[in-house]
């Protein structure tokens, strides 16, 4: 159960509706996080710009290796409703996150993601040589900076406990097999 309520519509200020408008207005709906994050404006205007990074970050690798990253950052940090998110994103394209044939850039992003998410830091000279072989330093920065705000995001669910969104249900992600 989250550790914060949501904002609803026409229960917030004046400029927390028009926030949840413009959602509506953006994607079609405002999920549990958005619901959270309007608690605080500056907070919601700080993650929204998220968004400009992660479009930069699918047109350089394209969508299935974008949602691929998002995923490998998401589980890496133990974040279930990101990992959810993306999962159905996979599973939507027809791809089985635990059981696919990576690309060769998209291998190199499941080894990045995972390490991001887990680690929060340093990734090692052989994987820093792969993620070379491929993105010049524009987009190495704009892979690595859309980590870093993808392991916020993972953050912010996680600390706040965010219920899962109902349409995300079926594609929670099982636990690892032992």
């Amino acid at each position: 159960m989250s550790r914060v309520s949501v904002v609803e519509p026409g229960l917030g200020s004046p400029e927390q509706d028009a926030a949840y408008s413009d959602e509506i207005a953006r994607v079609g709906q405002v999920t549990n996080m958005k619901k959270a994050i309007l608690h605080s404006l500056p907070a919601y205007r700080t993650y929204k710009g998220f968004y400009d990074l992660q479009k930069a970050a699918r047109d350089l690798v394209g969508v299935r290796a974008f949602n691929i990253f998002a995923y490998a950052i998401s589980t890496g940090s133990d974040c279930v409703l990101c990992a959810t998110f993306f999962r159905r994103l996979l599973k939507e394209e027809g791809i089985e996150p635990r059981d696919f044939t990576p690309t060769e850039i998209e291998a190199i992003l499941l080894k990045v993601g995972r390490t991001i998410g887990e680690r929060r830091g340093k990734l090692s000279d052989s994987v820093w040589r792969e993620l070379r072989q491929h993105f010049d330093d524009t987009g190495v920065v704009t892979l690595i900076g859309f980590a870093g705000t993808m392991v916020a995001t993972n953050i912010f669910n996680s600390v706040l406990e965010v219920d899962l969104d109902e349409y995300l249900e079926p594609f929670v992600v099982e636990p690892e097999p032992a």
